[in-house]
């Protein structure tokens, strides 16, 4: 270790050695960091380690990252005082300017500023001289970074310590609101002809209400003509805010009042997917409730399910008629009883043994490979697999791997899930893989791996696997270039007594070739198809289009209709 990673790790007496045997204090590391920098940053490290730095020489404004920080920049984003003061003491510039004209005071408003030191740390930062009104050349002042993290708190603290208002861009009424008691909004509400105006970030007084959680306000507001569905700089409503912060009372207030519950930022998101992403379950809750479109995707492609942050919310949604196939892989992994990623616990015999696909002889053969089921317990990909096993130059045929894309991910009554198929990295991969096995798990980290026959189940991708009575059908699906039958949809019937599998025909007016559709049961016996990419050959050429409508394949007569 040198003398960044002794005090780094707080180690004292590592500090001392280094130092004894000339290793200059202020040395620089390949991140041009010093060590009192990294004792002013680390939590491992204490006041004791800043002072025997400062007492072997430190220069304690000594810029560090390029001129991107300085040590007391560290220690207030760390969150101690007792750092802090002890810089201070020892000299350092609280207003020392960095890269951008960025302070210590801006650092720290950004860095804590979903801590509750926040307020304590500016405090004692601007009693010990620190300018309020600073301003990076981006234009940031304190006051402006603590209204857009929505930090009123400090917005108040620096408004009382004699800020400058003006980078707020608040009218009284917004300063009421956000700061004030219900009888200041209802003072200056008494003139609301700008009760929609909007402040430096776009808000108007009624998103600053819906941010602090304050129905009470918000009704004063909207009762006297504000709109419940304007949005700020990026689109972004009073429904979106309310769930994206978890405000359940607020929210509910928001729909009961009517506010559009599938209104859109500027990159599609809905209020539900805010609320998802976020791990907002009672918020998903009451926007189900109120009947917010689960399947909307926004302009990246994602949806509230392929977003959830929790299990709670990823079973709101499933229980709302959502598949689990989208889900985020961490998320599989967190269901079926695997850590996010892991390492290949498997010999070099079972590495050269299992490092090809093959397929099943029967339908269904039970494929007790230990390679295989090491590569589903490590998550990793077939590359990893080959460095860790010496095997990068044979790249004639790819090498078997879990870590995948397009797999159906199904759970039954059971507790049980079952993944199917799906493909390893793209095609000019020498790993690429479409494969057509089915994996069950028993959602406590046990592993049964299935194989068939290709002529039973080709290999499959991007397809759909519904669970109906004691049956999943896999509908859909990419599959290799050449094998592709255009103008018919491929139905397979997997049976979950006997994990056989059985090609289904179908009549009437189907999809055609179609994958990265979604599908569900409605209830009465038929999947429902919507979504997805059809693949058509126009003039010798095959083309893809958007599918735009919704089919509807009726169990009983499997037949095919559109809705």
């Amino acid at each position: 270790m040198n003398i960044h990673q002794f005090a780094d790790s707080g180690n004292l007496l590592g500090v001392r050695e280094e130092l004894d045997r000339g290793v200059p204090v202020d040395s620089r590391d390949g991140r041009d960091r010093t060590a009192l920098a990294y004792a002013a940053r680390s939590s491992r490290a204490n006041e004791e380690m800043l002072s025997l730095l400062i007492s072997a020489g430190a220069d304690v404004n000594a810029p560090v990252e390029n001129w991107e920080r300085f040590a007391l920049d560290e220690a207030a984003c760390s969150g101690s005082f007792a750092k802090v003061n002890c810089l201070l003491n020892a000299g350092a510039d609280v207003n020392r300017l960095a890269r951008s004209d960025y302070t210590a005071l801006i650092h720290t408003v950004y860095a804590l500023q979903q801590d509750a030191t926040l307020v304590p740390m500016v405090d004692l930062l601007v009693k010990r001289g620190a300018v309020i009104d600073c301003q990076s050349d981006y234009g940031e002042s304190p006051l402006s970074v603590a209204s857009r993290s929505t930090r009123f708190d400090l917005v108040k603290y620096l408004l009382s310590a004699g800020a400058d208002p003006s980078p707020l861009g608040w009218t009284p009424l917004m300063q009421a609101t956000a700061l004030g008691s219900c009888d200041d909004v209802a003072w200056a509400l008494s003139d609301p002809k700008h009760i929609d105006e909007a402040d430096r970030c776009s808000r108007t007084a009624l998103h600053l209400a819906v941010l602090i959680g304050d129905v009470e306000k918000a009704a004063l507001l909207h009762d006297q003509g504000a709109s419940l569905n304007q949005g700020d700089r990026s689109g972004e409503t009073a429904l979106m805010m309310a769930a994206n912060n978890g405000r359940r009372e607020m929210t509910q207030w928001l729909i009961e009042r009517g506010a559009d519950i599938e209104a859109l930022e500027e990159v599609g998101n809905t209020a539900l997917i805010f609320a998802s992403r976020s791990g907002q379950t009672e918020c998903v809750q009451l926007l189900l409730q109120a009947g917010a479109d689960r399947t909307r995707r926004n302009s990246y492609g994602d949806t509230a399910k392929s977003l959830a942050a929790s299990e709670p919310i990823i079973r709101l949604l499933t229980k709302a008629g959502e598949d689990l196939s989208d889900i985020t892989t961490e998320m599989k992994r967190k269901l079926i009883g695997l850590p996010p990623t892991g390492s290949i616990v498997a010999s070099e015999a079972e590495y050269r043994a299992g490092r090809r696909r093959r397929f099943g002889r029967m339908s269904p053969e039970v494929m007790s490979v230990p390679f295989w089921e090491a590569m589903i317990r490590a998550g990793v990909g077939a590359y990893a697999a080959r460095r860790q096993f010496g095997d990068e130059k044979h790249l004639h045929e790819p090498v078997w791997c879990f870590n995948r894309y397009g797999t159906s991910f199904t759970e039954l009554p059971d507790g049980r899930f079952v993944e199917i198929g799906g493909e390893h990295e793209d095609w000019y991969d020498a790993d690429f893989c479409i494969y057509n096995d089915v994996v069950i798990h028993d959602g406590a980290g046990g592993i049964q791996i299935l194989g068939y026959p290709q002529d039973v189940l080709p290999p499959t991708d991007f397809h759909t696997a519904t669970l109906v009575d004691k049956a999943i059908y896999i509908i859909g699906g990419l599959g290799y270039q050449g094998s592709r039958k255009f103008g018919t949809t491929p139905i397979f019937q997997l049976d979950c007594r006997t994990w056989k599998i059985k090609a289904v025909e179908s009549r009437g007016d189907n999809p055609g070739w179609i994958h990265k559709h979604m599908a569900w049961f409605d209830g009465s016996q038929g999947i429902v198809i919507s979504e997805g990419t059809i693949s058509q050959k126009v003039d010798g050429e095959e083309q893809l289009t958007e599918n735009k409508e919704r089919f509807v394949l009726q169990l009983a007569e499997m037949s095919w209709s559109r809705r």
